[in-house]
């Protein structure tokens, strides 16, 4: 594992985090047929996406020229952005070597959702008459270049990573307000470092994007949400969360009731009842979840006329409504796989597992509103770890936040790395049993579960570590 810190020195975060892809499968015959039915997810990308980047000379040399030169501060971020976007057009280049030799496609199977639904929408047709299209129609209408240059996603998708990486060094630049020049460009080069190193040069990132799936434009616009609230430009930010990061992904909404508080006098007051009193007469924060949710039901209505019910039941309803009984890392799965015939058990579970989430969607608001970026991480880490479904793909929800507050997080290298391997562990155990289940037809569905359950203990674990061992930066000592 790459450390930020020479010697001895504590390092400020978990390392860049892996994320794994999904892939379909058929389930063994000895199963009930209706879970033959059910999409299974299991990651074929477990030892395949390093290698494959590793396998890329140009891809290599590119990395290893940004982590080379990145420590040198004379070294300019704009070259730094520029040798990073090459890096991910080579491996767009890439995925058409790759696709026509293996098998198991390098291009996302999203991906190709996306082209089918821009191309029924070039030919006057619904993006919802592709099967499993369940996003925002606006993302098809964008992708409408797909049709006549299939690579147009890929690009758009690694420009957005670019982009990502601009809003970070953004976000950052409050660290250098009222700094000495010797400290500014000290404090600068260490922003530099950690960017390149959790997202510009971590091939996990460049590969999500140019294997053509979309999390880097939901990622920028979470960040230029941060953006906007930091610069004080709320109205806007609410805007951009409404109409943009919840259009794009629900989960977002989770983020309203730290922007609620962060908006109010909560902090400043000494007495219970004054603070009560804040909160009721927090006209900033009522505005802003207002304007937020407004603009999300504007563009659902403006969409609504122009796709129908079908529309409201795929991009919205079924993700309220959603039980997945195909295996993936939350236990959630084996209990309504269990109680499938079951309709009320079945709704007691899939509702009950809201509970926990809520509770730490508003822990975390009331604890740690002061700091969105911190608060946004540990918030979606708890949503992601305790969700009635979790995939891989979730994981890179909270990923993206991860640069932002590195420095806060005073780990040892060895507490970092025992936490990163316990996490890597137990998420290759549940991916063991699952490869068995899936491609050797071996009966390890229980063993499934239990992998899922100590996933989510070590998840709990980590999340609790990072939150004991944060330190706000108005508190942190600089060396």
């Amino acid at each position: 594992m790459r450390q930020r810190c020479a010697n001895d020195a504590p390092i400020n975060a978990i390392d860049s985090l892996r994320v794994y892809d999904d892939t379909l499968a058929v389930p063994p015959c000895h199963l009930r047929a209706s879970h033959q039915r059910a999409v299974m997810h299991v990651s074929h990308f477990t030892c395949g996406v390093l290698s494959t980047a590793n396998s890329i000379p140009e891809y290599r040399s590119q990395m290893q020229c940004i982590r080379q030169h990145v420590k040198n501060e004379k070294f300019s971020r704009d070259r730094i952005l520029f040798i990073a976007f090459a890096a991910r057009i080579t491996l767009v280049l890439y995925a058409h070597i790759h696709d026509y030799l293996f098998q198991v496609n390098f291009t996302d199977i999203d991906y190709h959702v996306f082209s089918d639904a821009a191309t029924h929408v070039s030919k006057g047709g619904s993006p919802f008459d592709r099967k499993t299209y369940r996003y925002t129609p606006a993302l098809a209408w964008i992708l409408l270049p797909v049709v006549s240059f299939p690579d147009f996603g890929k690009i758009l998708f690694c420009v957005f990573d670019i982009i990502v990486a601009l809003l970070y060094f953004k976000i950052m630049d409050k660290d250098l307000q009222g700094r000495k020049k010797d400290e500014r460009n000290e404090i600068e080069n260490e922003q530099t470092k950690s960017v390149v190193i959790y997202w510009l040069a971590n091939p996990l990132t460049a590969i999500i994007s140019a294997r053509g799936n979309a999390e880097a434009i939901v990622s920028a616009v979470v960040l230029l949400n941060i953006l906007l609230l930091q610069k004080g430009h709320w109205k806007w930010a609410a805007l951009v969360h409404g109409a943009l990061a919840i259009q794009l992904k629900i989960y977002p909404l989770i983020y309203l009731p730290s922007v609620f508080l962060s908006l109010s006098t909560f902090g400043a007051q000494n007495h219970f009842t004054d603070r009560i009193k804040s909160l009721f007469t927090n006209w900033k924060g009522f505005v802003y979840v207002l304007i937020t949710l407004t603009s999300f039901a504007a563009i659902v209505a403006f969409f609504y006329p122009i796709y129908g019910q079908l529309f409201l039941d795929e991009y919205l309803i079924y993700h309220i409504k959603r039980r997945d009984l195909a295996h993936n890392f939350s236990p959630y799965f084996y209990l309504l796989y269990s109680f499938e015939e079951d309709p009320f058990m079945s709704k007691i579970i899939g509702f009950g597992a809201f509970i926990p989430q809520i509770y730490f969607i508003v822990i975390f608001a009331f604890k740690h509103y002061d700091d969105l970026p911190f608060c946004w991480f540990v918030t979606t880490f708890a949503f992601v770890t305790f969700n009635k479904v979790c995939t891989s793909q979730y994981f890179v929800w909270y990923i993206v936040l991860l640069p932002l507050l590195a420095h806060k997080i005073n780990f040892t290298k060895t507490r970092a790395l025992t936490l990163l391997t316990a996490w890597f562990v137990t998420q290759g155990l549940w991916l063991l049993t699952a490869y068995l289940f899936e491609f050797r037809g071996y009966d390890t569905f229980f063993l499934m579960f239990l992998a899922s359950c100590l996933f989510l203990a070590t998840n709990t674990v980590i999340l609790k570590q990072i939150m004991d061992y944060y330190v706000p930066i108005a508190k942190h000592k600089s060396d």
